[in-house]
This record gives structure tokens, C-alpha cells and sequence, in this order.
């Protein structure tokens, strides 16, 4: 199974007509189908590829979370945040006796390599594939130096991408290491992912699962449909064609291919960008206002108030105060200082996902794209919206969430279900029945077919889901994205829960019904488990029509 990160249903079809894809469009003709499925919420990696390889995927509420009891933002883009996960899930992975490469999770691969969390305790290096890697990388001279000149082309194309982007207003700034990790994924990543998946083909290993993350890279920072996502989808479609040839020079080993995204992308606008402030400080603001003590502070998923925040703005000020007052050149420095603070600080641009914790806060905020979780720290216990409107500090909060415009909708769990608030209206949300409490039914936009319904009940009711779930505002083409992002998922809305499956016509999974990552699981993975578990008799494979001696599979 190849995933390829990202890729919304939609956006495949768009870069097929565009002839970016022909192996694709090639298996297409060729006796394999491709279909939409929904990912289920949140729509995102950890989420997805745990209901994949393990059919189990509760407790994952975002990429980013807070876990009260323990104190702590649970991060999945920190090695510690995904084996925290990992930690919790107990049931089997479907990769037992395989090969992991480029996932979050292991699902119990025997070989892995730039795979984040593992079952087992590993040494990075064995993580990032260990000795095996470091021969592949000495096997193949050309390759490698090949690598080293197409490493330099894309970061003279990033730049350049980058400077067009933002003089044309289509894209946020450059977000600091970001040019060194498109290096790292498009070029090096893609490369040795490539070679290591060739070589357990040759070998016959018999469960292979591989993410190419490049299109999720570039389409958080050009957007979902950019000329600069889809058209790295070539190069992705190259590599494809590599593997499905040798698996079908490997001997006749019987090897299916399956081609997948774990969800999808909506294009985005940036909170930060379009309201001056990131949602860390809009509810810190908020709180500021509830006065008569000491207000409670707020935790953002950044830290604009750190002593290396303002850094880059001090700097300004410093040249400002030597710039002579004629011709309004000092004002004007300091024009560029205000829009510096507003935007940048040092950390931001080197690191720009991070956040900061201390242990007296009493507001929690993290957010994960358009997806925000907001929790009151000082309670260890869920709290329900009847506890949140007898405080006057967390009914303000909330009160003011739900009235900003760059909120789309406020979840919360109440004593009638789930209650859903937004500009539009209020409504009920119990056992998937919707009930309209005031206005205008608030998931509109957001869609209202059952599985909706099942998927947003099931993510607020998660245990380590906020006491405020938070989707950004969506006008039914963007969605409001707290992080600075110009292509967004993590919550509901547009193509972002509707991602892709390509599979041989004849394993019939066109009539199956995929509404959650779990589904895959159950459909796919799961069987070919089965098949190739040690021990299994040899009949085990002809328990099914679509069960192979060996899986390639495409993410």
C-alpha cells in the first residue's frame, strides 16, 4: 500500500485531467478502480493511519492535544507526542512481519525506517532505518548524487515559489526550516523510500506500507490545488511506476498494489493573517477582559510572549531609534516594527510549530490546522457546557468564541448530547440525530449527512477531546486555518474528509462502506493480516478473493 499524504478524492481527479499522473491514469485502464471514501474526524495522520494499521483509533482527537491528567501537549509532530499514542494502542497492526516506511505509526512492521513511533523501544537510527538504509545509500552512487542536485534545484524553486507567492498575496510567509524540510521529503525522503521498497519487492517481504508526504508539505504552504502541489504529484507517480514494475518482475509473487490517501485538504486562510493576532491571543484577550483578580492565562500552541518572541521587532525599534524623524522615516520603521509583532517572532520563524507549557495556566489552547481544542486546565474532569456557563470567566470565553468570524463552529458536551453553536445557530447532537435548537442549522457548511453526524458526536465525546472543540470558519470553499496554512484538515468541511482508494477492480471494495480510516482496516488490511500471519494455514489465503501471497501498499 503506497499513501500519498493528503490528496483529497478531488484533487486527484484535477491532476489526472492534467496529465500529471499518467501510471496512475495508466493502472486506471488497466483493470484497477479508484473511489472517495471519508476518513472520519479528526482528519488527520495519527487518527487515520492508527485506524489503518490497527483498527483502533480512539483517544486521538487532533494532531495536537492536551491531556489534563498528565499535564502535557501531545504533539504528533514530536517523536514523544506519536509513541504516546502508539503507548495506548493495544490491538494488533496489520504490518506484523513487514515493512513501515515514512508513517507515524509502525502498525508492528517488522523492518521500519523513518517511521516515528514503534512498539518496541529503538534508537533513532534504527528508526530512520539503521544499517539497512546506510547500505542502500552506498549501493546506489547515482542515486545518491542524483539526490544532491535535485536537493539544490528545489531549494532554488522553493525560493522562488516562495518570493512569487508572497508578492501575489497567495501564500503566508516563508515559515522558517520549512525550505530545508521540502529538501529533506521531496528529494531524500522520496528517494530512499523508493529504494527500500524496491528491495523488500525483490525480496518478497510481504506486507510493505509507505507515505509519500511530499503533496501534504507543499499543500499546506501553496494550497491543495497549487501548481506546486499537484505538479510534485509527477514525481511521486514516477516512483509508483518503479514499484509496480518490479512487483511484476518479482517472481509472480502475487503482490496487489493499493494506492490511498488518509484524507484530504481544503484550501485555507490563515487566522494569524486574517485577524492580526493567532487564537492563542484572542482568547488570552478575552480572558484579560473578566477581571476583578488576576486572570487566568491562556496556553497557546505558541509562544508570541516568550523572551524570544518580540525579538526580531526589538531589533526594528533599535534601528528605528537611529533613523532620523525627516520625512517620516522613523514612523515608517516603526510601522514595519508593528507589522514584524504582529506576524513574526524569532521562534516563529525558525520553529513555526511549537507551544509552551506552564503548569499554573488555566486555559489550554492547541490547535491543529482548522481544527482548535480548548481546555480549562485548573478541572481535571471534562467539563460539560451547563459547568462552563455557571463560571462568568468560561461563559464569556465561550460566548465570544462562538460570536468571532473566524470560528465556524463551538462544540461542547452537554447534558442533551453534543451541543453545536455558531453565528448561524445552535443545535443538539445526540445518537446522530440532529435537532435545530435556534437559527439556522450550524453544519450547513460542514455537511449534515449521517456519517458527519456520527464522526463529529464520536471526536467531541473522545475523553481528551477540549471542553471547546473548535472548527474554523468555513465559507464552503476556505476554511479559517489556526495554524498558517494555506490548505487545512483536521476538522470537517470541504474535500479535507474525503480522500482517495485505488485498488484492483476484482478485490471488490467499490460496494464496501468506508466511513471511518477504520474501515480500511477492516476491508484491506485486516485480511491480508490473516493471510500472511505466521503459522496461518494455507488455506487462510483463499478465505478471500482479494487476499495475495504479499501487499504493496500505496499511501
Amino acid at each position: 500500500m503506497l499513501q500519498i499524504d493528503a490528496l483529497a478524492y478531488s484533487d486527484l481527479r484535477r491532476a489526472l485531467e492534467l496529465g500529471l499522473c499518467p501510471t496512475i491514469a495508466r493502472l486506471l485502464r488497466e483493470g484497477f478502480a479508484m473511489r472517495r471514501w471519508f476518513c472520519g474526524l479528526p482528519s488527520a495522520t495519527p487518527y487515520c493511519q492508527a485506524g489503518m494499521f490497527h483498527g483502533e483509533n480512539a483517544g486521538i482527537p487532533a494532531f495536537r492535544f492536551y491531556d489534563k491528567a498528565a499535564r502535557r501537549v501531545i504533539t504528533c509532530n514530536a517523536p514523544h507526542g506519536v509513541q504516546y499514542i502508539r503507548d495506548r494502542i493495544h490491538s494488533p497492526g496489520a504490518l506484523a512481519g513487514g515493512s513501515s516506511y515514512v508513517n507515524l505509526l509502525d502498525g508492528d512492521a517488522q523492518t521500519v525506517a523513518f517511521t516515528v513511533a514503534t512498539r518496541e523501544k529503538m534508537s533513532v537510527y534504527r528508526r530512520l532505518g539503521g544499517t539497512r538504509m546506510a547500505l542502500l545509500i552506498l549501493l546506489h552512487p547515482i542515486r545518491m548524487a542524483r539526490m544532491l542536485f535535485q536537493g539544490a534545484f528545489e531549494w532554488l524553486l522553493e525560493e522562488w515559489e516562495r518570493a512569487r507567492g508572497e508578492l501575489a498575496g497567495r501564500v503566508t510567509h516563508s515559515e522558517g526550516i520549512f525550505p530545508f524540510i521540502r529538501i529533506l521529503s521531496n528529494v531524500v525522503v522520496r528517494e530512499l523510500q523508493t529504494m527500500a521498497i524496491l528491495l523488500d519487492v525483490y525480496l518478497g517481504v510481504p506486507v510493505i506500507y509507505s507515505t509519500f508526504m511530499q503533496y501534504d508539505e507543499l499543500a499546506h504552504h501553496f494550497g491543495p490545488s497549487s501548481k506546486q502541489a499537484l505538479a510534485d504529484l509527477r514525481r511521486t507517480d514516477a516512483r509508483i511506476a518503479e514499484i509496480w514494475r518490479m512487483a511484476q518482475q518479482a517472481g509472480g509473487r502475487g503482490y496487489d498494489l493499493v494506492i490511498l490517501s488518509d484524507h484530504g485538504m481544503t484550501p485555507a486562510l490563515s487566522y494569524r493573517v486574517q485577524y492580526g493576532e493567532s487564537l492563542g491571543t484572542t482568547v488570552q484577550a478575552i480572558l484579560d477582559e473578566t477581571i476583578t483578580h488576576e486572570p487566568p492565562r491562556a496556553l497557546a500552541s505558541y509562544a508570541v510572549d516568550t523572551e524570544y518572541a518580540d525579538i526580531g521587532p526589538e531589533v526594528v525599534e533599535a534601528f528605528a531609534q537611529l533613523t532620523p524623524a525627516t520625512f517620516g522615516a522613523r514612523s515608517s520603521v516603526r510601522r514595519f516594527r508593528d507589522w514584524l509583532r504582529s506576524r513574526y517572532g524569532l521562534r516563529e520563524i525558525i520553529f513555526p510549530e511549537k507551544y509552551r507549557v506552564d503548569r499554573a495556566n488555566d486555559v489550554v489552547v492547541t490547535y491543529s490546522s482548522c481544527l482548535a481544542l480548548v481546555y480549562f486546565a485548573d478541572v481535571e474532569q471534562r467539563l460539560s457546557l451547563e459547568q462552563i456557563r455557571a463560571d462568568q470567566r468560561w461563559a464569556k470565553l465561550y460566548e465570544r468564541l462562538v460570536a468571532h468570524p473566524g470560528i465556524g463552529l463551538v462544540a461542547t458536551v452537554s447534558d442533551d448530547g453534543i451541543n453545536l453553536a455558531s453565528k448561524r445557530g445552535r443545535a443538539t447532537l445526540r445518537d446522530s440525530e440532529l435537532e435545530i435548537l435556534s437559527g439556522e442549522n450550524p453544519l450547513d457548511l460542514f455537511g449534515s449527512e449521517s456519517y458527519v453526524l456520527r464522526a463529529i458526536e464520536s471526536l467531541v465525546q473522545q475523553p481528551n477531546a477540549g471542553d471547546c472543540v473548535l472548527f474554523g470558519a468555513y465559507d464552503g470553499y476556505d476554511i479559517v486555518s489556526f495554524d498558517d496554512q494555506v490548505g487545512a484538515h483536521g476538522s470537517a468541511g470541504g474535500d479535507q474528509v474525503y480522500p482517495f482508494l485505488i485498488s484492483p477492480e476484482r478485490l471488490g471494495l467499490g460496494g464496501e462502506v468506508l466511513e471511518d480510516a477504520r474501515d480500511i482496516h477492516r476491508t484491506i488490511l485486516a485480511r491480508y493480516a490473516a493471510a500472511n500471519a505466521e503459522n496461518a494455514p494455507a488455506s487462510a489465503a483463499r478465505l478471500t478473493p482479494m487476499a495475495p501471497q504479499a501487499v504493496v501498499r500505496t499511501t
